[in-house]
């Protein structure tokens, strides 16, 4: 309660003196103040950093290191700060701000450590839809943690530039995990004489995961309706004809197992 309080009228103060810097006497005036500290590697407490802005405009800066013990600040509108005000400051960021802000910062870390160490690596594919009036080719990586990803789409092995692509926009899937689609519009003669390539860089991988597919044949090197129309009646024909000899050769084979199993009487009266 008491940091709440020493905040609020802190703040209270300030909107007062802003206020009438801006002459701004009638309706309502918004003030906001971010306060943020840094954890660094080996647990070694870094900087804590206030900013403030007056109805959605940035202002100052305040700026404060532990272990050198400044105290930095960016004024962008007029404040007085005399030494005895400076010190107070100084001293609350200290004694009271900073290791409240740490002690934060470590509770959450503890709290979320899985989320923030967890890896997942992207699948990545390239995809082609063809039609009649051109071609897309599409890069997508999706199911990949953290958020961060470098998806490229090349055509022969060099980078297509960024204003040929569309797409790149990172979206969140349901199991928190992200997606990123890049897709570029290419003519037919384009798919049929390029090499496309999608290459994707993420921190769960140790080297760059990389997908070549080659171009599907253009529909002009395909052979011609009447051909494989004339190859499907030959091999009907070729079928049917085979079904038949089959059939006359069992045929003929009980025939004569028929022959061979009947006695000489049989036989004499058969032939009579």
């Amino acid at each position: 309660m008491l940091v709440c309080g020493d905040i609020s009228e802190g703040m209270g103060h300030r909107m007062l003196s802003l206020k009438d810097h801006f002459n701004k006497t009638h309706g309502i005036q918004t003030l906001q103040r971010l306060t943020g500290c840094e954890l660094l590697g080996n647990d070694e407490e870094g900087r804590m950093v206030v900013m403030e802005a007056f109805d959605g405009e940035s202002g100052d800066v305040v700026y404060y290191n532990k272990h050198e013990s400044s105290f930095l600040t960016d004024l962008k509108w007029p404040i007085k700060y005399s030494e005895i005000y400076k010190n107070y400051v100084k001293y609350a960021l200290k004694e009271l701000f900073h290791p409240l802000c740490m002690k934060i910062l470590r509770k959450y870390l503890r709290k979320e450590k899985n989320r923030i160490v967890k890896k997942v690596k992207p699948r990545v594919r390239l995809l082609q839809k063809a039609d009649s009036g051109g071609a897309e080719v599409t890069c997508l990586a999706t199911g990949f943690y953290p958020r961060h990803i470098n998806l490229t789409l090349l055509r022969d092995g060099q980078p297509v530039s960024d204003h040929q692509v569309t797409g790149g926009e990172l979206l969140p899937n349901g199991d928190e995990t992200y997606q990123m689609r890049k897709s570029l519009e290419v003519s037919a003669e384009e798919l049929q004489h390029h090499h496309y390539t999608c290459t994707a860089e993420h921190l769960s991988l140790d080297n760059m995961v990389k997908i070549i597919i080659e171009a599907e044949p253009h529909p002009d090197n395909l052979p011609p309706l009447s051909l494989l129309i004339g190859l499907l009646v030959v091999t009907i024909v070729c079928l049917i004809s085979a079904i038949i000899v089959l059939g006359i050769w069992r045929w003929r084979k009980r025939r004569r197992r028929r022959s061979s199993s009947l006695s000489p009487e049989e036989c004499h009266t058969s032939s009579t």
